[in-house]
């Protein structure tokens, strides 16, 4: 195999070619040619997985393409487990034909890692990109399809029982309690604080026993990938929770609230306020489809909370960004950034 010498060759990605290259007849058994692997692009370093992807030849042609997952630090997922769960979506969705996850293909030991098909399209937030308006051009049209097959993927996934090794999801309360805790120290007014806790008072309330749906866990627009003209492929479901479908269906929600995050500090918001609320009707919509939504307001405190997640992690980024004499006034952007999107 020869390497292009524009884009090098890393000893992990040689690494995994000499260890898959004896497995490939195992992971295409219905394929006579000969098999071999070559890297498709460079490593993917993201914070708990390095992504290595690979095009797979059939007698030196290219026939398909594969990812290696690589989990990293405590965050990462067992390999077995979302091998588990990738093999009993498919049978979820094997009568959508347009509705998708990954085939599994195989898990590596040592280092733990999972061997998958690569999902192709492009991630949801980049098609979103074609909304901006709201408009009657074919791409905003495309992309409005997307979103409401994806309220259709996900309405399918909390109808069905939950796996085995489903645990249920953490107390919403005590993640309430933590988040604001971390967010005292940033500079969150006391009075936000207040009307924050109003706003998610509901999840008080909740009782988990009650609700048994599997859950992705982490349903946001770059986990959904979207191929014209009908298709979506949804990435990383471990299906490791169990819990109130709120919660999935609020973190939808909050990530195409937080769309705009990179807008902050350059002026007008590339959307409006009306084309975000059109997606997330478009996207409760094609849930509707399939099964009756949870209450409005379960919903809206789940986003709430996601909102918080979110809320967190770019206060840090941006703390870390800039210098001192500047994070006062950054600081105070963000807050009311954030405090506008969960109110």
């Amino acid at each position: 195999m020869k390497e292009n010498p524009r884009q090098p060759i890393t000893p992990q990605q040689k690494a995994w070619i000499t260890r898959l290259r004896p497995e490939l007849p195992r992971f295409f058994p219905h394929e006579a040619r000969h098999l071999d692997l070559r890297p498709s692009g460079p490593p993917q370093l993201h914070s708990h997985s390095r992504i290595f992807p690979f095009s797979i030849l059939a007698d030196g042609l290219p026939i398909t393409e594969i990812m290696v997952k690589v989990p990293q630090g405590r965050q990462g997922v067992d390999v077995q487990i979302a091998g588990q769960a990738l093999r009993l979506l498919e049978q979820i969705f094997a009568e959508e034909p347009h509705l998708h996850v990954p085939r599994a293909l195989g898990q590596w030991q040592d280092p733990p890692a999972l061997i998958m098909s690569k999902a192709n399209g492009d991630p949801l937030v980049l098609r979103l990109k074609d909304c901006r308006n709201w408009a009657i051009e074919t791409g905003c049209q495309l992309a409005q399809h997307f979103v409401e097959q994806a309220g259709r993927w996900l309405a399918l996934l909390h109808q069905a029982p939950a796996p085995t090794w489903a645990q249920p999801a953490p107390t919403p309360v005590q993640e309430l309690e933590e988040l604001l805790a971390r967010l005292t120290p940033l500079g969150i007014d006391p009075l936000d604080e207040k009307r924050i806790r109003q706003q998610l008072a509901v999840l008080e309330n909740e009782k988990p026993e009650e609700y048994t749906s599997p859950l992705h866990g982490e349903y946001a627009l770059r986990n959904i990938f979207c191929q014209t003209p009908h298709d979506i492929t949804v990435l990383d479901t471990t299906l490791s929770w169990y819990g109130n479908p709120a919660r999935d269906i609020g973190a939808f929600l909050a990530a195409v609230r937080f769309i705009d995050k990179w807008h902050l500090f350059g002026g007008e918001m590339a959307y409006t306020s009306a084309v975000i609320r059109q997606t997330e009707q478009k996207f409760l919509a094609g849930y509707k489809n399939v099964r009756p939504l949870p209450p409005a307001e379960q919903i809206n405190a789940y986003a709430g909370l996601q909102l918080l997640k979110y809320w967190l992690e770019y206060a840090h980024q941006q703390q870390t960004r800039n210098i001192a004499g500047l994070r006062t006034l950054i600081m105070r952007r963000i807050n009311q950034h954030f405090v506008r999107a969960i109110l």
